[in-house]
């Protein structure tokens, strides 16, 4: 039976697997989900159509699955968090918007920490961690393994492309290229995230490619490359990570927008 602080309440006990801790002053309402062996210390609020994985631990004061602003928890949408992710004190995830929709997703293995924010319908694959108050929009997407410096700002419906870099302030308003560090307001692309390559596995040889791709595409350029450029950079580089890398900014640039995702006819905040 899940350990309950008996200053808690949790409204659906049943929803918890057995070796749940649920600590005092905290709220579990709705139609919560929470798998084993995760923890929710005291003061956190999980609520709304939200499941919680195994293995997570919500810390102190965090708001998971509330109602994007305009709804009520009856009509809102889901909200996933998978397995291993930590969320630091105070962070607030939103529940979809769309009550038919796929709602806001947190895949495996990612750390929140304090008093970041992730608005409805966003959605972040494994193995991310955000610094402090960084801020999803609604819509925005982040890939496997990207790292933000702190009051990293995403705006809506943007895309932050596998094993990149933000430094703090930026503010991301069109699509981060894979594997760069982009810095400023609004965010350019400032280099290749070398350091986080070569943790995640990537070997010298394919790092060089990815430079030498980068230099042909980035360097001295004003805004995102043009296509004489793209297939200039196919021709030099037989490269799985480099046809992601073009696969990606050829997304981009045919959205109109310089962001792959966009909203849906007449959707708002």
């Amino acid at each position: 039976m899940a350990r309950i602080s008996p200053k808690a309440v949790v409204v659906n006990p049943d929803g918890l697997a057995d070796d749940v801790e649920v600590g005092p002053f905290s709220y579990v309402a709705g139609e919560v989900e929470v798998g084993p062996g995760t923890r929710i210390a005291n003061g956190v609020t999980v609520t709304g159509r939200t499941r919680v994985g195994a293995g997570c631990w919500l810390h102190a004061g965090c708001i998971v699955g509330c109602a994007p602003p305009g709804r009520s928890e009856d009509d809102a949408g889901p909200c996933t968090v998978a397995d291993g992710n930590v969320i630091r004190e105070h962070v607030i995830i939103e529940a979809g918007a769309d009550p038919d929709g796929e709602g806001t997703r947190l895949a495996e293995r990612n750390m929140l920490m304090v008093g970041c924010q992730v608005a409805h319908d966003a959605s972040v694959a494994e193995e991310c961690i955000f610094a402090n108050f960084t801020r999803l929009e609604r819509g925005a997407r982040v890939e496997r393994f990207v790292r933000t410096s702190g009051f990293t700002l995403i705006q809506a419906y943007a895309t932050v492309g596998a094993y990149s870099f933000t430094t703090g302030y930026a503010s991301v308003v069109t699509d981060v290229p894979p594997y760069a560090i982009v810095q400023g307001l609004p965010s350019r692309v400032r280099c290749v995230n070398t350091e986080n390559l070569r943790r995640c596995g990537f070997d010298a040889e394919a790092i060089r490619r990815i430079k030498g791709a980068f230099r042909m595409l980035f360097d001295g350029a004003e805004g995102p490359p043009d296509d004489e450029r793209l297939r200039a950079v196919e021709r030099a580089f037989d490269d799985e990570h480099v046809r992601h890398l073009l696969d990606s900014l050829r997304r981009s640039a045919a959205s109109g927008t310089g962001r792959q995702r966009q909203p849906a006819a007449g959707e708002g905040r």
